[in-house]
């Protein structure tokens, strides 16, 4: 699938085009930003780096933010982003494969914009599958759509550094295997997924087994089972012992009915003890109060009295009837606590009559002549059967589900070495030589060392990568770094077209400012005779060394502050 064009239009208030970039049908295509380095206005600011995003997002990139929003600054251009929303701007990005069909992408960049294919409404999902199946000719749900194409347009600052592990940081090793065993058809998309499956379902079963193991502080199945046999030789002793209990089973209710007559007996008397002493007290005060009345204190009322009609000389009361109405709170007061006397004294006559009536129910119960420490000696034997019980069963469910999670262990494992088993190792090396003899080639034509990639088939049980890169020796500075990922992925194009494996016919690169000049003149020639498209924005200054008249003929948009991308 090669990429015919990209255009970008604005559809409202009036629609008219942006930009309508043609890329070369093969080889390189430049986007050039004609700023000077080190002035205010270079790098992305006139939007060569936005060609690519326009392109990703057109590939079923999520966010279209990215366009206005510069994540090195982390800031957001809101003229931009303005321009976008109020325009109702649209990419189009048109595809086109090997036999000349012609495939249109169409995202709008605005809020809640929609996404088509041959202007078709797909949602999110169903337009990313339906990419995959354009242009990888797969239906397979693994590896996703997402999971391959960054390897043909590599955005990020991270893919900067990685060559094979050009994904977000925490992918999991489980799905590069899906995606280099796509890449270089190593196996059957179905088993793939089946392997990524079982693995999955390993590594669940695997922690479950951990998560039991520490929660029971267990060191092994076999430590479990010998605990479970030490308390069932307890258990089998204490119910022995308990049997010989068995003639008390006669006299059980009984004693356990007068003991819960004398708790309640006990419970009584408690509160018989505390109304006893609510009613002397009432009692207490209620001749206190008598003896108050009777005993007046005549002196300290007739000076109240007089102290009274200094500050009221109108005062009609007469002493007498001062004397007459302390008489009568006090005896107020005393008939009050009497009403409550009364109530109290009420309530403990019930308590004693309840008293007496469990203290003969309690006599009826002939019992006596059993020693009660027995019971209490049952009762205790009881409590340890049921304690060692619980602790026997608590074993036996973990050792129940250890051994599932074991048996399910063991299943797992089977089922994955029978997927192993499916691998030609022999074919899986012809593959890699096929690919290794471009990209080795490529590599050493960049800077004079080779390097190869192998896969590796057991790398689970070795905990290691699918797949690794290897050179004869020698550091990989930064330049060096990025000249290789050109090497890989200019390489695979050529492996695809060779092994007839449907993906993309181009790779686009973002960020080669620090290739060394050599090596970007090296990368000009190998991409002369690939059979694919490589779309590379780069800054001016950077191939003012190559000649002209191939760069202006390789140029498809040249962008400056006098004419930024989105023209504003």
């Amino acid at each position: 699938m090669f990429i015919e064009r990209l255009i970008v239009r604005q559809t409202s208030p009036s629609e008219g085009v942006v930009r309508n970039i043609k890329f070369n049908e093969k080889g390189l295509s430049l986007i050039v930003d004609n700023t000077i380095s080190g002035t205010e206005d270079s790098g992305n600011s006139v939007g060569k780096t936005t060609v690519i995003k326009l392109i990703d997002l057109c590939l079923g990139a999520k966010t279209v933010k990215d366009i206005y929003y510069d994540s090195d600054t982390r800031s957001e251009n809101a003229q931009i982003k303005e321009y976008i929303n109020n325009s109702k701007l649209q990419a189009e990005l048109i595809l086109k494969d090997a036999e000349g069909n012609l495939f249109s992408l169409k995202r709008d960049l605005y809020n809640r914009g929609k996404k088509y294919i041959n202007d078709v409404v797909y949602t999110e999902e169903e337009y990313k599958h339906r990419l995959k199946q354009i242009i990888f000719a797969s239906s397979q749900p693994l590896p996703t759509f997402r999971q391959l194409i960054p390897k043909f347009v590599r955005l990020s600052n991270s893919s900067e550094d990685s060559m094979i592990k050009y994904l977000p940081q925490m992918t999991r090793n489980d799905d590069y295997e899906a995606v280099y065993s796509f890449f270089f058809n190593i196996m059957e998309n179905s088993l793939v997924s089946e392997r990524n499956r079982l693995n999955s379902q390993l590594l669940d079963c695997q922690r479950a087994i951990a998560v039991l193991e520490k929660n029971k502080s267990i060191s092994s199945i076999s430590s479990l089972k010998q605990k479970e046999e030490l308390i069932e030789a307890d258990l089998n002793e204490l119910v022995q012992k308990r049997q010989q209990f068995s003639y008390m089973d006669t006299y059980k209710e009984e004693l356990k009915n007068k003991r819960e007559i004398n708790v309640q007996i006990d419970e009584l008397q408690k509160k018989t003890q505390v109304l006893a002493f609510e009613v002397a007290t009432m009692e207490e005060s209620v001749e206190k109060l008598e003896k108050e009345k009777n005993n007046i204190d005549m002196s300290v009322l007739e000076a109240i009295y007089a102290e009274a009609k200094k500050y009221i000389p109108e005062l009609q009361k007469s002493f007498q009837d001062v004397v007459e109405f302390h008489n009568v709170m006090i005896q107020n007061r005393i008939d009050f606590i009497n009403q409550q006397l009364n109530n109290k004294v009420c309530s403990l006559n019930k308590l004693n009559e309840r008293i007496n009536e469990l203290l003969e129910l309690k006599g009826k119960i002939t019992i006596d002549i059993l020693d009660e420490g027995l019971l209490d000696e049952l009762n205790s034997l009881n409590l340890r059967i049921e304690t060692l019980s619980v602790q026997k069963g608590e074993l036996s469910q973990s050792i129940r589900l250890l051994e599932e999670q074991e048996r399910t262990k063991e299943y797992l494992i089977k089922e994955l070495q029978q997927i192993d088993t499916k691998l030609d190792k022999e074919s899986i090396e012809n593959k890699m030589k096929v690919f290794n003899q471009t990209f080795s080639e490529y590599c050493y034509k960049l800077y004079g060392e080779k390097y190869v990639l192998a896969y590796n088939s057991n790398w689970k049980r070795e905990k290691k990568f699918p797949v690794t890169s290897e050179s004869l020796g020698g550091n990989v500075g930064t330049g060096k770094k990025k000249a290789l990922i050109v090497a890989f992925d200019l390489a695979y194009i050529k492996y695809a077209d060779v092994m007839k494996i449907k993906s993309p016919k181009f790779v686009i690169h973002d960020k080669l400012e620090n290739t060394h000049i050599n090596q970007l003149k090296t990368i000009f020639n190998i991409s002369k005779n690939i059979n694919g498209q490589y779309i590379l924005p780069i800054l001016r200054e950077r191939i003012n060394e190559i000649d002209e008249a191939n760069i202006k003929k390789i140029t498809v948009l040249e962008l400056s502050e006098d004419d930024k991308f989105f023209k504003v």
